[in-house]
């Protein structure tokens, strides 16, 4: 993988490849393998390049820059391949230069992968562009700055202008991820999906591909003339699978209980990789997809393995100082570009794969609530697939504006041939995709760079060609499974199964979750709502922060009050953790905690801010009750924090330093509204079997009941039981 930056001293001033090598080192997310400079002189002036390479499953370091005293430059980043019968063709950068061997070259139909690309010419012209889906992105400056890079913060770092965009950075609270291309930088802007950038003499320009993958030409719906496409799809996948696994060795392959992950094991059998698949589910115990997952695996006679949800079973109850180490560290490796729902980090650079079924969710609608009888404005269609600003908190003058965003967004897709159902699957290809997805490819591809067979050509031009209704009833991935492994169409899925308008899907009852099923959502993601010490903070930065531009589209005062008073739900959680992405972003709030190494390759040139300070949070509690049932010790009683009484604290059994379990203290109890504890759905029931105090005492112990997670230390209770 590569981070590259061109930039020529037209629009740019003369800022050298020695006077930014530095400050470019320093934005740069990685600790690269090589480093590449070089610098041309051509007829449109003079370029400089700097880029950072890591070696890949697919490439070495050196295998991704190409440089040429008379023919300029070429930078790839991420995977490029060329369809051929005899099989995938990898491309590196040489490859990819000689395709594009003058300004206007264009790579042919028969290219495939996820890849940004950066070709300078010797005349002058660069020409940068990414793959078709925007999987990996290509940012520049504007009008007259002549800069491009595959990282937003490398644009700015080139112009020296850090200046927020509050057009970039408001979509993260109102819906977790951009829409468009405005980034969290005013100075630089995201190149359109199935866009090309080019900068010369005669200045920008940015012009659409040729046969987009959106196209509403001739007649719709799924027909035995189609067959064909979708033949040519499956092998255009299988090949994908093939390059990406190699020709011996294990496959390690997730799958849930889902469909994407099953299509994907279809084509991997049909491939006649069976032999050689372990397949994993990443979730609790007892989780409808690690049942699912496991099941499949039975039936088919593979091996397979649950893996812990975030490395450990144990409930995630994060302290203050973990959860904005964590946050603070995203907002550096993702520069401020994606909410923290999906907390993404990097730690190591490594040269491993995964085969994933992402894009799936473009062959199928990924929503499949009903229209609304009266047509979709711009809020409802969002709505249909993602919240849009749950809690109120945008001004009205940025709610305008977000949805006047959608409505030119829905207009351009209407005017293309859409339908009204095509527009929320036409809304997630073009903004979730490159947006979200995207995100998060800037980070994860340098630990494990992914091969999507579901984004192959063919299958991405069917989906369009089917109708609303057939994608809703998830056509293609019946249609792929039935030709590719018939015997997995039976297996339960989690919480779902066919359609029932499919001919001849089997109706399978689905896994469902227990009675006493673990979280089916996130868990760290709500110490928002189980750690007061974390409202408190977020509350502090922004009361010290008043000058932040992000207050010209968020209500302070509202956001303050959903802090002190609001428990938050899944979707609230998505917008909180986007607020606070696009917060600590424009606030300088960042760890710069680069891939591959702690601490960089040398200081941090920008200034990195410091947290505000807040009081210690009071919380009360007080311990009812121990209660024996059978082999488990229960530990009745309550918890309350007033200055946050939406707040549910956890609770924490421990025996010295050894954790024997958590609560929430989420019970109702009517009898604490008396008392001004809220609802009163603050009472716990913590649970700890006697096996484990047993391993941790020997004889009789003294418990420590405490708030969990330790950023205050207090104290409920210590109880005395014997084991």
């Amino acid at each position: 993988m590569a981070l590259f930056v061109f930039w020529g001293e037209m629009g740019v001033g003369s800022r050298t490849v020695e006077r930014l090598d530095a400050p470019l080192l320093d934005e740069s997310h990685l600790v690269p393998e090589r480093v590449s400079r070089g610098s041309f002189d051509t007829p449109a002036g003079r370029w400089h390049f700097h880029a950072c390479a890591t070696a890949t499953h697919f490439y070495t370091a050196d295998r991704q820059v190409w440089q040429s005293p008379e023919e300029g430059a070429c930078i790839i980043h991420g995977l490029i391949w060329r369809i051929e019968a005899s099989g995938p063709q990898l491309l590196d950068a040489r490859d990819v230069a000689a395709l594009l061997d003058r300004p206007g070259a264009r790579l042919p139909d028969d290219i495939a992968g996820e890849y940004a690309v950066a070709r300078l010419h010797a005349d002058g012209t660069i020409v940068a562009f990414s793959d078709r889906a925007g999987l990996h992105q290509i940012f520049h400056g504007p009008s007259g700055a002549s800069v491009v890079a595959n990282r937003a913060g490398l644009v700015a770092t080139v112009l020296d202008d850090r200046a927020p965009d509050p057009a970039g950075l408001s979509w993260l609270p109102a819906i977790g991820y951009r829409v468009g291309t405005a980034t969290s930088y005013r100075a630089v802007t995201q190149l359109a999906q199935e866009h090309v950038l080019t900068i010369g003499r005669e200045g920008h320009a940015i012009r659409p591909l040729p046969s987009p993958m959106i196209a509403f030409a001739g007649e719709r719906g799924y027909s035995p003339a189609l067959d064909p496409l979708l033949d040519e799809g499956i092998a255009q996948a299988q090949a994908a699978i093939r390059l990406g696994v190699g020709v011996r060795g294990p496959i390690d392959l997730p799958i849930t209980g889902g469909k994407d992950s099953r299509v994907i094991l279809a084509l991997c059998l049909a491939a006649g990789l069976g032999d050689r698949l372990n397949l994993f589910t990443r979730g609790y115990a007892g989780h409808p997809d690690v049942i699912a997952g496991a099941g499949i695996a039975s039936a088919l006679g593979l091996p397979h393995r649950r893996e812990p949800p975030h490395g450990s079973d144990e409930p995630a109850h994060w302290t203050r100082a973990r959860f904005f180490e964590k946050l603070m560290a995203q907002v550096y490796q993702s520069d401020g570009m994606v909410g923290g729902w999906d907390l993404i980090l990097g730690e190591r650079i490594a040269t491993e794969t995964l085969i994933t079924g992402h894009m799936g969710e473009v062959l199928k609608a990924y929503s499949k609530k009903p229209m609304p009888q009266d047509g979709l404005d711009p809020v409802a269609m969002v709505r249909l697939q993602a919240p849009f600003d749950p809690m109120g908190l945008l001004l009205p003058e940025a709610h305008d504006r977000l949805r006047g965003q959608l409505h030119e967004q829905m207009e351009q897709a209407r005017g293309e041939g859409a339908c009204e159902a095509d527009l929320p699957d036409i809304f997630y290809y073009r903004n979730r995709i490159p947006n979200w997805l995207g995100a998060i490819r800037a980070i994860k591809s340098f630990e494990r760079q992914p091969v999507v067979p579901l984004g192959a050509p063919a299958l991405l031009r069917l989906a369009f060609r089917l109708t609303p209704q057939e994608r809703k009833a998830e056509l293609l991935h019946y249609k792929i499974i039935e030709r590719c492994a018939p015997e997995l169409l039976a297996p339960p899925f989690a919480m779902q199964r066919w359609d029932a308008r499919l001919d001849g899907a089997p109706q399978t009852d689905p896994v469902m979750p227990g009675a006493d099923a673990p979280p089916v959502f996130g868990n760290w993601q709500f110490s928002l709502n189980h750690n007061p010490s974390i409202r408190a903070a977020l509350v502090a930065e922004i009361e010290a922060r008043p000058e932040l531009t992000l207050w010209r589209s968020i209500d302070r005062g509202v956001l303050l009050d959903r802090l002190r008073n609001r428990r938050l739900d899944y979707f609230d959680g998505i917008s909180m953790l986007g607020l606070v992405v696009a917060m600590f972003q424009e606030s300088g709030l960042i760890r710069p905690v680069k891939i591959g190494g702690v601490g960089g390759l040398s200081p941090v040139a920008r200034p990195v801010a410091a947290c505000a300070d807040h009081p210690p949070v009071v919380i009360e509690g007080h311990l009812d009750a121990v209660r024996v049932e059978g082999d488990v010790f229960i530990f009745d009683g309550w918890a309350h924090a007033r200055a946050f009484p939406a707040a549910q604290v956890a609770i924490e059994a421990r025996l010295g330093d050894v954790s024997l379990g958590i609560a929430v203290a989420d019970a109702n109890r009517p009898d604490l509204v008396a008392h001004g504890m809220g609802d009163g759905r603050h009472g716990f029931s913590l649970a700890v079997p006697r096996d484990r105090l047993r391993a941790a005492a020997g004889g009789a112990a003294e418990l420590s009941l405490v708030i969990a997670p330790f950023d205050s230390g207090d104290v409920i209770a210590t109880p005395v039981v014997k084991p």
